[in-house]
């Protein structure tokens, strides 16, 4: 009796610890089961059903298990909490979102894959145990194979419009394999190769009906799920970021500068400032190896007053432009740090 007792106590605690359940009272008539959670911690509104007609890019999204809404919950819980990474997140989705958004629209790609980056990286320039580098997480190898410049003295997969570019060619070539959008987000997970071997080996045709890594099978939902968050930031007890990017200069280079410090005092813009504003720039040198070739810096079009010692504002707007003409007014800092 004490042991059946004992054996009741440890079930209770384990149903109340669980954080969720499973009611199939309607699974006759509807043929799918319920997902109720009770009160979670980290979620600052109660989530009582995740909706059913959940999509990506356009695309039904498939609970085909319970672990399947599992894995979603999941991902809710990890991906919304009220924390300072999560304001961080919302904070430079506000700045990057919007850019990113527009180079998906002019590629004709689902708006939904803005979310990709966010799952990849929380929009910063990450690095993972891999290697895997910048705002879309992409290898070297991948990087040079997509157009971008990876060396020792540039490295463009953090430069954020010009990764999101090859981003794009990586979504084009996947879309012309698998055919649906799901799977080629799912594809920039997985690798193209490793995501054909899974569907040729199991002999399906849906992402959804794919045996996969625990990654891979979470990818989709923690995408939705940061989505969710970004779109929604209230229901999970967060506030909207309001405002808009700072206004930036850009500035087309294309003779060889020996010393960058030399470089952003000639400019007037303090030096951790245009190398935070182009973190692909990994030296204190940018070399033109190449006839007719031309980097474009961006700088801050107005630097914060405690930025610079002086106790005014200063503007570095004087030219949207600064190329090989304009850089004869640079010609003996450029040649003194040669």
């Amino acid at each position: 009796m004490i042991l059946l007792r004992q054996t009741y106590i440890w079930f209770l605690i384990i149903i109340s610890l669980s954080g969720c359940s499973f009611n199939n009272k309607n699974s006759k008539a509807t043929g799918k089961l319920e997902f109720i959670s009770d009160y979670e911690a980290r979620h600052q509104k109660r989530i009582t059903r995740i909706p059913d007609d959940l999509s990506f890019a356009g695309e039904p999204v498939h609970f085909k298990s319970a672990d399947a809404y599992q894995k979603f919950y999941r991902e809710l819980k990890l991906n919304t909490a009220n924390n300072a990474s999560t304001r961080l997140l919302l904070s430079n989705a506000r700045i990057w979102l919007p850019q990113i958004s527009q180079i998906l629209q002019a590629h004709k790609l689902p708006e939904d894959f803005v979310y990709v980056v966010v799952a990849e990286s929380n929009l910063s320039n990450a690095v993972s145990p891999k290697g895997a580098a910048g705002f879309w997480q992409l290898t070297a190898v991948t990087a040079s194979e997509l157009g971008l410049e990876v060396n020792d003295e540039v490295d463009e997969r953090y430069h954020p419009i010009k990764a999101t570019y090859a981003a794009c060619k990586y979504f084009k070539r996947s879309y012309k394999i698998f055919g649906n959008w799901t799977a080629t987000a799912a594809s920039y997970n997985r690798g193209m190769n490793g995501l054909q071997r899974a569907f040729r080996n199991q002999s399906v045709n849906s992402y959804y009906d794919l045996a996969l890594n625990d990654e891979t099978s979470r990818y989709i939902y923690r995408i939705l799920a940061l989505k969710d968050l970004i779109k929604n930031p209230e229901k999970y007890g967060l506030k909207k970021v309001k405002g808009t990017a700072p206004a930036m200069r850009k500035i087309k280079v294309d003779t060889t500068i020996h010393d960058l410090r030399q470089f952003a005092e000639a400019i007037k813009v303090p030096y951790d400032i245009l190398k935070s504003s182009n973190p692909w720039l990994l030296k204190n040198t940018l070399t033109i190896k190449e006839a007719g070739k031309v980097y474009v810096l961006q700088v801050p079009k107005y630097i914060p007053q405690r930025a610079i010692a002086t106790d005014k504002p200063v503007s570095t707007d004087t030219s949207d432009v600064l190329s090989s003409k304009e850089l004869d007014r640079l010609k003996s800092v450029l040649k003194s740090s040669g």
